[in-house]
């Protein structure tokens, strides 16, 4: 025979049940009433949801498959970075699959960025090229290069580390080297053996790490101290070609150090308060000649808007950069020797397409000089088995 349940247990009962309603309803509570606390969390914002509709209804259902709904209802910001204080503080757990991890120290690192892309398995060259992926990198710039030079343009392709490649030991002891050589050791060797030119900044960050940071602890980019001495270095070896540049590097800055950064690692995690970090900063003692100008190239298929830089002096050579996120540092540098900069930031390689090389502004702008730089982890994405886009 069943017992009846005293009155304590009724209250039990219904206080939980109580607890478990308010709980769930709390996202659709927030929805409306914007309850939750403020918290910075750096990630993509998804797609807007269209007005509901009959004829939109397909649209719709797209957009909240794509994790519309993952990323809109209430306290997730806050409950990411719980999670997040949980795993790193608490349970001190890592692995090579997380986001971001955190390495010795307050050191944070990237690591799975995508679905193609971990730079934890890059570092550790768990998986090389092989010869024929290793020979279709170098076809590819190989007929950039010589598709240049047939017009008489200069050709570069400039490499800034990963962080994990300058700064390996932050990284947590689990993490170790596979191999002595990584890919790109072998695509740079391959790349030079083809007579292409490249500009390997490995061993310029370092020698900045041993006077200076060369990398922010919380972000994935290099210090404005590791992007001078980059910068010094691709004007030195375009020295070779254009004799003008290297007697123009100007060295005439004040550096300030202020504690207002915001590391993008450390935001990815909504961590920013639990990693504090200084901003590095460069002024000039001199009047910049490089002033911004209209961009008139179209976004599409770029990954973000074009950056011209002019200086107006037509007796200096025009450039077309093609960049990735590591050239933010570069351009109030690299700007202030040429008449006119373009920027263009195309979306990075992955293993169904190469990176777009945009022949026909190249044509249309007719420059003295082109410059691929690539972060390392996209340089030595593995090649697409499809024709690079032109």
């Amino acid at each position: 025979m069943a017992s009846v349940p005293t009155p304590a247990r009724k209250f039990v009962y219904f206080a939980g049940t109580l607890l478990f309603l308010c709980l769930i309803s709390l996202p659709l509570a927030d929805h409306y009433l914007q309850i939750a606390p403020d918290v910075y969390l750096m990630e993509n914002d998804p797609t807007t949801l269209p007005d509901f509709s009959i004829t939109h209804l397909f649209k719709s259902f797209n957009v909240l498959q794509r994790g519309y709904l993952e990323k809109t209802f209430g306290f997730r910001k806050l409950l990411v970075r719980m999670e997040n204080v949980l795993d790193i503080f608490r349970l001190r757990a890592v692995n090579q699959y997380q986001t971001v991890i955190k390495g010795k120290g307050d050191w944070l690192f990237l690591s799975q960025e995508n679905n193609d892309l971990n730079v934890i398995q890059d570092y550790r060259s768990v998986r090389l090229f092989s010869l024929a992926q290793l020979e279709r990198w170098v076809n590819i710039y190989r007929a950039r290069y010589e598709w240049l030079a047939n017009r008489g343009i200069r050709y570069l392709i400039v490499v800034a580390p990963n962080k994990h490649t300058v700064y390996p030991e932050f990284l947590p002891p689990q993490f170790n080297k596979v191999s002595s050589v990584s890919r790109t050791d072998q695509l740079l060797s391959a790349l030079e053996a083809a007579g292409v030119p490249v500009l390997d900044l490995r061993p310029t960050m370092n020698k900045v790490k041993r006077q200076a940071l060369a990398y922010y602890r919380t972000d994935t980019h290099w210090t404005t101290f590791g992007a001078f001495a980059g910068y010094v270095q691709i004007m030195k070896r375009l020295g070779r070609w254009f004799p003008q540049f290297e007697p123009d590097i100007r060295g005439d800055f004040d550096i300030a150090i202020t504690p207002d950064l915001n590391g993008g690692l450390a935001s990815m995690l909504a961590l920013g308060d639990y990693f504090p970090e200084s901003r590095v900063t460069f002024t000039p003692r001199f009047q910049r000649k490089a002033v911004e100008t209209a961009a008139t190239h179209p976004i599409p298929p770029y990954f973000q808007p074009t950056v011209v830089m002019d200086t107006h002096d037509a007796s200096r050579p025009n450039v077309v950069v093609f960049r990735d996120s590591f050239a933010h540092e570069l351009i109030p540098f690299l700007s202030e020797h040429f008449n006119k900069t373009t920027y263009l930031w195309p979306y990075p390689s992955t293993s169904r397409e190469v990176r777009f090389f945009d022949k026909p502004f190249i044509e249309k702008e007719k420059p003295a000089l082109v410059i691929d730089e690539f972060v390392e982890r996209y340089f030595t994405e593995f090649p697409a088995k499809t024709p690079p886009a032109q």
